[in-house]
């Protein structure tokens, strides 16, 4: 009987010993993400120390100003690792080395991260991240005119650890990253492809001009769930979409839209969109070739720019003229819409930018370019689609 008394006894004890309460959300679970990226000019982007992707557009490629949506699964919290990179020619610093416009260029990148099970923006670049600077140049920014950069201009590169992308790496001593505006780093292209949250900022090291790649840290904690957000709402929305009845993205410019037809402006439609937008601009450019003997860059050439449609308005007829606002074209000679003339061999690509507007443009017809109507449009685009064509000379 002693003996059956001390087992019951044990027994009894077990049962009373309280046990954790493991809830579900303690559990590590894998989630599928987007991150969005905007980069001038190059990234590379790592989670929990594993590299998920990078831009397309290899840094050796001048002019590249591309967005990318990459998707990937982890758990959380994650941990950030993003490489950023502007194009530079060699250890000098600068770009269009010997040419006219030899300069020292400059950088900038915006990223976010969608977790997809929500849609809910969980991550973005703001100067809450750590970054170092690993290669600065030039040092001495007046070597910027010199006939011999690579003997003539200073440069600084700055050793980091192999692993500074891991989960377990040290980034104390590393700074904060600096925010800019857009219009410091002068967005384009592909930037307006996204729709950007608020929170989402463009950073770079300290210099714009002088940090040419940086490296950027953050750790993304699980979100807390709430009821609705501002970015899930606009999520919810139909997105905006660019058509055309005469081709498709990718396709083949018609040959009535460029000089060597008819020279009217391509007919366009669109569909969904925020119920917040008051008015559309449309502008359809190209980012030119090299330049040729005694030609200036003048940045993109563009064909067509309209802006204040009514929001009412879905489409624009082929070689539409009264509906919204004409404003300039790259040649400057009248509003309106110029053909382009595909010059040089091989295929040109053209893009078609549509933006929706939380509101009409003051900006007057005769002023209205490219770059003004972009800089008009700052904190007033609510959401952008676009479509690239091709066209090539027989």
């Amino acid at each position: 009987m002693p003996k059956m008394k001390k087992i019951l006894a044990l027994v009894f004890a077990f049962l009373i010993i309280p046990i954790p309460n493991v809830s579900h959300a303690s559990v590590s679970k894998s989630v599928s993400f987007q991150a969005e990226v905007w980069a001038d000019n190059w990234f590379s982007l790592y989670v929990n120390g594993k590299k998920v992707g990078e831009d397309s557009v290899p840094i050796t490629t001048e002019k590249s100003f591309n967005s990318e949506e990459i998707k990937f699964t982890a758990t959380y919290p994650l941990t950030i690792g993003l490489m950023a990179k502007d194009f530079v020619e060699n250890a000098s610093g600068l770009e269009y080395i010997g040419k006219s416009n030899q300069q020292i260029g400059d950088g900038g990148i915006v990223l976010q991260i969608r977790d997809l099970t929500t849609n809910q923006i969980v991550g973005y670049t703001d100067s809450t991240w750590k970054s170092l600077v690993v290669f600065k140049a030039p040092l001495n920014p007046v070597c910027v005119s010199s006939k011999t950069p690579l003997i003539d201009c200073k440069s600084l590169t700055t050793k980091s650890a192999s692993n500074w992308y891991s989960t377990t790496f040290k980034d104390s001593s590393w700074t904060n990253a600096t925010e800019f505006s857009k219009e410091a780093v002068g967005v384009k292209d592909g930037y307006f492809n996204i729709e950007w949250s608020k929170a989402a900022k463009l950073i770079w090291g300290s210099d714009l001009k002088l940090d040419n790649t940086i490296l950027f840290r953050k750790i993304i904690s699980a979100p807390k769930i709430t009821s609705a957000s501002t970015d899930s709402a606009v999520a919810s929305e139909a997105p905006l979409t660019l058509a055309s009845p005469d081709f498709i993205n990718g396709g083949k410019l018609p040959i009535e839209n460029t000089c060597d037809g008819k020279g009217i402006s391509p007919a366009l439609s669109w569909s969904g969109g925020s119920k917040k937008i008051v008015s559309y601009v449309v502008i359809m450019d190209t980012v030119p070739g090299p330049l040729r003997p005694g030609e200036v860059d003048i940045g993109n050439h563009f064909y067509l720019t309209v802006y204040n449609i009514p929001v009412s308005i879905k489409s624009l007829p082929a070689g539409a003229t009264n509906i919204g606002t004409l404003g300039q074209n790259f040649q400057g000679k009248k509003l309106g819409y110029t053909p382009p003339c595909s010059q040089g061999p091989g295929s040109k690509s053209y893009t078609i930018n549509l933006y929706g507007l939380s509101e009409n443009l003051t900006l007057k017809n005769t002023e209205a370019t490219e770059k003004n109507l972009l800089a008009a449009m700052n904190g007033k685009i609510i959401s952008s689609s676009s479509i690239t064509v091709q066209y090539e000379r027989s």
